[in-house]
């Protein structure tokens, strides 16, 4: 073999060799420039503290600390239709009336928390937190809130002694659901931190069941935030659903970040002056009802039939009266039942002769009440027994033959007159 083939075999080897070898350092140096490649530099998200977001104090307790946020209203404050001054010297009897408890008789808001909450959850239970509890009362000239709150779990102990301390110095509760729902929560997270408290025993008036008494049917519902908004006329700015708040505190937790928090602040503080100013509101409507100047026909026979049912006759047929001239033709019908039942039982039987003969002539609704209320007035007060059997035959005809029990009644009712016009 010679030299020119030595060097061809020799080159034919380190061909591959060297192709494989720069295969190598290109894969390295891609490697290299993808190490080396600039990257965005993520900085991290600038955190709020509740501390910064919102005017408070932590509060060192027994049991650690607390974050507590006070403000202060003068009297002469307008919280709806009425300033908190005007609200303070509103009779409160109604109070035991409204919601049958006779502790309330002794009702003084000076000596009376209002109170709500703020939860983790909406319906309650063992598992849900309160998160912050918001509490208002008046003192001296001026009406006060305070805010309870929880910037952490472990903080839990720390807000219901501040609570409990407060819970010392008043006597009675205003509330709006709060018999069913803050209390007694509220007594469930004591029991659970060991923690002994009167909350329970407190008297508690509760605004949701005179709410739904007056101004059931009224609005939509009876939430405070719509009586709130259509009843009292006043309405909130930047304000967040209630259905928000759990997610809001369980992502501040999270995050330490209170800039999304820190509206449930002000949620709370407008449900706490929302709840004194619809006591007001109760109370004067159930005193002196042309001071309170109803709106709607439905509330003003709301109030006849509490009237009626607390005995305050001379209060309750001017109520039926005005909602009879307010109302819509759906409730026409029924107002006029009661108060010309009102006017019966009070002796103006001619009064209530006349709305029964008006009621026979109404083109929305057929029963036979006003039938058998006639038969009723010819059989006893003219002793027409004619009329009367008249009377009963045509309040039969608004019977079906299902309707067995009321048939049989008339039926009896009918033979009985028959007997008394034959002089039997």
């Amino acid at each position: 073999m010679n030299l020119k083939e030595r060097l061809e075999r020799l080159t034919s080897v380190s061909k591959p060799v060297q192709e494989e070898r720069s295969q190598v350092l290109h894969e390295l140096r891609e490697k290299l420039d993808r190490l080396l490649e600039p990257r965005k530099v993520y900085q991290k998200e600038e955190v709020y503290p509740i501390e910064q977001m919102v005017k408070g104090e932590v509060v060192s307790t027994p049991y650690g600390e607390a974050f507590q946020v006070k403000e202060h209203f003068p009297c002469h404050h307008r919280y709806g239709e009425m300033t908190l001054a005007e609200i303070l010297g509103i009779p409160t009897y109604p109070a035991h009336l409204l919601s049958r408890d006779e502790r309330l008789i002794e009702l003084d808001l000076p000596r009376t928390l209002f109170l709500d909450t703020e939860t983790t959850g909406l319906t309650g239970g063992t598992g849900t937190l309160v998160f912050m509890v918001g509490l208002g009362f008046f003192h001296g000239e001026e009406f006060l809130t305070h805010q309870l709150f929880m910037r952490d779990y472990s903080e839990e102990k720390g807000c219901l002694f501040l609570l409990n301390e407060l819970l010392e110095s008043f006597r009675f509760l205003v509330t709006f659901n709060g018999r069913h729902y803050d209390v007694p929560l509220l007594e469930t997270r004591f029991i659970l931190s060991r923690m002994t408290s009167k909350i329970r025993e407190m008297p508690n008036f509760d605004l949701l069941f005179p709410s739904r008494k007056i101004w059931k049917g009224a609005y939509e519902n009876c939430r405070l935030v719509t009586l709130e908004s259509r009843l009292l006329g006043m309405g909130r700015e930047d304000d967040i659903p209630s259905e928000w708040i759990p997610h809001l505190y369980f992502e501040y937790v999270q995050t330490r970040d209170a800039r999304k928090i820190h509206r449930v602040f002000y949620h709370n503080r407008m449900d706490i002056l929302s709840t004194v100013a619809l006591m007001g509101r109760i109370h004067l409507v159930y005193h002196d009802p042309q001071a309170a100047r109803p709106g709607k026909g439905i509330e003003h026979f709301s109030l006849g039939r509490l009237f009626w049912d607390h005995g305050l006759r001379e209060k309750a047929i001017p109520c039926f009266e005005m909602a009879l001239k307010r109302c819509d033709d759906d409730l026409a019908w029924e107002v006029m039942r009661w108060l010309s039942l009102a006017f019966k039982k009070t002796g103006q039987t001619e009064k209530a002769r006349s709305l029964w003969e008006e009621m026979l002539a109404w083109p929305y609704q057929k029963e036979a009440f006003p039938f058998i209320e006639l038969a009723k007035y010819h059989e006893h007060q003219l002793k027409n027994f004619e009329k009367a059997i008249a009377y009963v035959e045509m309040a039969l005809e608004q019977f079906s033959p299902e309707q067995q029990k009321e048939v049989e009644r008339l039926l009896h009712r009918k033979r009985r007159l028959e007997g008394k016009r034959l002089g039997l």
